[in-house]
């Protein structure tokens, strides 16, 4: 996060302040048509990207209304919800009312606010006209007035910084700034001066905006690039910009443009001059180190460039780095401070071990619990996409509607899940571990994680989601009874044994709601689902004191006892080969052993004519291999 804007509990931030003048306002345009767009009603990128007019914010004033199309959106009840939610605090650029549609401000940020100015930096004026008239943020967060001054005046820098505390506009506003006073337009011209490195696409595409909003009375160029989209695009815009000034990405995108498309040329000579981590612990946590190692051999040596790297965390594996990536008269900027670093030790947290087998029914259990708190806001953690999306469609299909936020999905759909979990209360998000790393969501009332956690540093940087910022909320980790040996991990953590749904009665309401909804599961997120759990475990094995046996009789029970399947779903030979689990008894390999090839799968689970017909229980078409099962449908995998 980001500097401040207003901020408003349960509906988002960056609204203008509530204000009874504007409302009067309001009610007398209240027949009137909106007008259309045109120099006063103009979105604010739009005044933002005009240079001639930055200081052309009149329409925010508190007198004046806001844009005519907000007014439409937000209709009555969200005009009662400003009125009684936001909060005039001290960050809020109250002179001018600006709106910045992309204030990422929370209760963290709240509370992080320091007391210094952003107007008192050693920055360039167009850079200063940006945060105040575009994002609308006049005081710094601690964060930002520890690390800035010392970045602006070229040092390298390890700065410690929890998530949510302003740490993307600490490393922007050196950036910038370096460029707009240090660079000509010809020395710029065919390089990029800084090159930002983010571990996923969504803290990418976050950097990426508030960088847009930071240049918009600057002639500076911004690109952003992450796997899973079409490289040539990245191509066309680097032809285009002749390489941007700021770069930002990820890893494994990045390495391919060094390698492979030029990116290594516009960062050497003089190209590069500052270089530019955020989340590195998440970095490595995600397993980027040969990624990084690999990029830092092909960027120019640290000597000729500053390098800016933020963590939430210090391990021993980001000091590691710090060695070989900064230079060594580097500055280390503490923003958290030991009375912060034991946080996660006040989170209420509890565990609960039960039957395998049973797991659904456990997950029901405490979502229903964590549900009965007052404008709950619940993160459920699974251990990978797959089993994100089958517990999804599963919840979904028992009529309690939960988000669903992966690495399956577009970005354009994880950023709209991401954006209303953390601007509303009363929802559930069901999320991969991978996708929110990095993401400030305030008011968490309660984190599940399901399954074995990776290690213990997983553990606990899934359970800082709550209890931030002074509020309050709890942890429940939910283990198979074979996992229970992870607890030996954090053993120095105060960790509660909670039950679970008693046997009888309970268990068994419990279990005739998730059955009937089981067998409606698509047979291809059943199928996939099973293969991830397989693929998941058989990485912890060692972890498990498995064998692959024993992985694979789990992993059969896991596809017959919870997805009441009638058999576990086949497996291609070459994804046995590459889990190295070839020859081992159990598995159903296509094309071995009477178990035939794939082909496309059918919707849902089918049923024969009693059930339906050909169509399958419910009418839809069948998820089975055979009449029985499934109706004409075929069993495989895509």
């Amino acid at each position: 996060m980001s500097g401040f804007a207003t901020a408003k509990q349960g509906n988002g931030g960056g609204h203008r302040p509530f204000d009874g003048a504007a409302d009067a306002n309001k009610k007398k345009r209240r027949n009137r048509r909106p007008k259309k767009k045109g120099v006063g009603g103009e979105s604010q990128s739009e005044v933002g990207k005009q240079q001639k007019r930055p200081a052309d914010n009149s329409r925010f004033a508190h007198n004046e209304p806001g844009p005519p199309q907000k007014q439409r959106a937000m209709g009555d009840r969200k005009k009662a919800a400003v009125a009684k939610a936001t909060i005039p605090a001290a960050g809020l650029s109250t002179q001018k009312g600006v709106f910045n549609p992309n204030s990422r401000t929370s209760s963290t940020t709240i509370a992080a606010l320091g007391t210094s100015r952003f107007d008192s930096l050693a920055v360039c004026q167009p850079l200063k006209d940006a945060i105040s008239g575009v994002l609308g943020y006049e005081t710094m967060t601690k964060c930002q007035e520890l690390s800035i001054p010392v970045s602006v005046r070229g040092f390298d820098v390890l700065v410690k910084a929890k998530t949510g505390t302003g740490k993307t506009l600490a490393f922007l506003i050196p950036a910038i700034n370096m460029i707009q006073t240090t660079l000509t337009p010809p020395e710029r011209h065919g390089k990029t001066s800084v090159l930002i490195i983010s571990p996923t696409r969504e803290l990418a595409s976050q950097i990426e905006a508030e960088a847009k909003q930071l240049i918009s009375y600057l002639k500076i160029t911004l690109q952003c690039c992450y796997g899973g989209t079409n490289v040539n695009s990245d191509l066309r815009k680097f032809k285009q910009n002749a390489f941007p000034d700021i770069l930002v990405g990820t890893p494994g995108r990045l390495n391919d443009h060094l390698q492979n498309h030029g990116l290594a040329q516009a960062l050497s000579g003089n190209g590069l001059r500052c270089l530019i981590f955020d989340e590195a612990d998440q970095l490595l946590e995600m397993g980027f180190r040969p990624e990084i190692t690999k990029m830092l051999s092909m960027l120019p040596p640290k000597e000729t460039r500053q390098t800016l790297l933020f963590s939430a965390t210090m391990p021993g594996d980001i000091l590691t780095m710090s060695k070989f990536a900064l230079r060594d008269d580097f500055k280390h900027v503490d923003c958290v401070g030991k009375e912060d670093q034991g946080t996660h030790a006040r989170v209420p947290q509890f565990v609960t071990v039960y039957p395998f087998g049973s797991d659904f029914e456990n997950l029901l259990h405490a979502v229903q619990e964590g549900m009965q708190v007052p404008d709950y806001k619940i993160i459920v953690f699974f251990v990978t996409a797959r089993l994100t999306q089958l517990n999804a469609e599963l919840f979904n299909l028992l009529g309690i509607p939960v988000l669903e936020i992966h690495s399956r999905k577009s970005q354009s759909a994880r950023t709209k899940v991401s954006d209303k979990f953390r601007a509303q209360h009363n929802l559930v998000m069901f999320t991969s571990d991978v996708t929110a790393r990095g993401m400030d969501y305030p008011d968490v009332s309660m984190v599940i994680q399901c399954g074995l956690p990776s290690d213990k540093a997983q553990y606990i940087h899934r359970l800082g989601r709550t209890a931030r910022a002074g509020k309050g909320g709890c942890g429940i980790l939910l283990l198979a009874d074979f996992e229970e040996r992870f607890l030996n991990k954090c053993s120095d953590q105060p960790i509660q044994r909670r039950n679970g749904p008693t046997p009888g009665p309970e268990m068994n309401a419990l279990t005739a709601m998730i059955t009937p909804a089981v067998k409606r599961l698509p047979e291809k997120t059943c199928s996939m689902g099973y293969q991830a759990w397989l693929g998941y475990y058989n990485s912890n094995m060692k972890t498990m004191k498995w064998n692959q046996n024993m992985l694979v009789e789990h992993a059969n029970v896991y596809a017959t006892k919870c997805l009441s399947l009638p058999e576990p779903p086949s497996l291609q030979a070459k994804t046995v080969g590459k889990m190295g689990l070839r020859g081992v008894s159990g598995l159903r390999v296509e094309g071995r052993n009477g178990v035939p090839r794939s082909e496309n799968f059918g919707a849902g689970r089918g049923g024969n004519a009693g059930h339906g017909g050909n169509s399958g229980r419910g009418g839809n078409p069948g998820r089975g291999g055979n009449p029985g099962r499934g109706g004409n449908a075929k069993r495989g995998m895509q």
